[in-house]
């Protein structure tokens, strides 16, 4: 921080922290609301344009019965990852590589973090969704099969960061004795005045990641939102055995689906 340039420790834009349940009665995005203490379904078709991607480490540490978190890195192929419980401390550090079987043996999985622009009523608001197991998997299958276009200005690029995502609908499949679900994407056209606004939420979300990512691995390993998993949410498996499971102790209500 500086008289020129007075940004100190600037806070994670997302106002919404969004994950995709996928368990054999998942199949839905949700997000968890602090002030009701309640997770609320979001209705599929869920539609949103993305923004940026990183990667991360989530799960449930049982040891400790605390949530596991991490920094956010660009390339786990050659950033630090400095893995923590909230109750256990540190409990891995590396490339994501060297210390993927660590992590897995203590509770983490890996999960490809969105930062995506989401409509709540007429407004479009910077969101994060979380995909891990198979879902971040189908996230990079549709990823490498996605058109490429070209946007306003001529430039060539992948339809996703032209044309808005649409999670439809899930497909169910099986692996030894576990059911889960994976999310369907689809791509949607959006109008000139919402790429607009998806925009300028990205020079908003880019301020703040440019001042992120060169923070010390420890201070940037402090989780970005508040919600620690509470441990009923680890009471069963919903995609693979290194994925922390999500269970509701309350009904979760469902948003209607607003269209951009």
């Amino acid at each position: 921080m500086s008289r020129s340039n007075p940004i100190d420790g600037i806070r994670n834009p997302a106002a919404r922290w969004f994950e995709w349940a996928g368990g054999d009665d998942g199949g839905f995005v949700r997000w968890y609301d602090k002030d009701a203490k309640l997770n609320v379904k979001a209705s599929l078709p869920f539609t949103f344009l993305l923004l940026d991607e990183l990667s991360t480490v989530k799960g449930w540490h049982d040891p400790s019965q605390s949530g596991v978190y991490a920094n956010e890195v660009r390339d786990t192929r050659q950033d630090v990852l400095v893995v923590r419980s909230f109750k256990g401390g540190e409990l891995a550090s590396g490339i994501y590589k060297s210390i993927k079987d660590r992590i897995a043996a203590q509770g983490g999985h890996y999960c490809a973090s969105l930062y995506l622009a989401y409509k709540e009523g007429d407004e479009l608001k910077i969101g994060n969704l979380c995909l891990k197991g198979a879902a971040a998997s189908a996230w990079m299958e549709f990823k490498r099969s996605a058109p490429t276009r070209k946007d306003a200005s001529g430039r060539s690029l992948r339809a996703y960061f032209i044309d808005a995502v649409k999670i439809i609908e899930f497909e169910q499949l099986k692996k030894g004795a576990t059911v889960y679900r994976v999310p369907k994407f689809s791509l949607q056209q959006v109008s000139e005045e919402s790429n607009r606004q998806a925009v300028a939420l990205d020079a908003d979300l880019q301020t703040f990641l440019a001042d992120y990512l060169k923070r010390p691995r420890t201070e940037a390993s402090a989780p970005a939102d508040s919600h620690e998993p509470h441990p009923a949410e680890a009471g069963h498996v919903d995609d693979f055995a290194d994925d922390i499971p999500w269970r509701d102790e309350v009904e979760t209500p469902v948003e209607e689906e607003i269209p951009f």
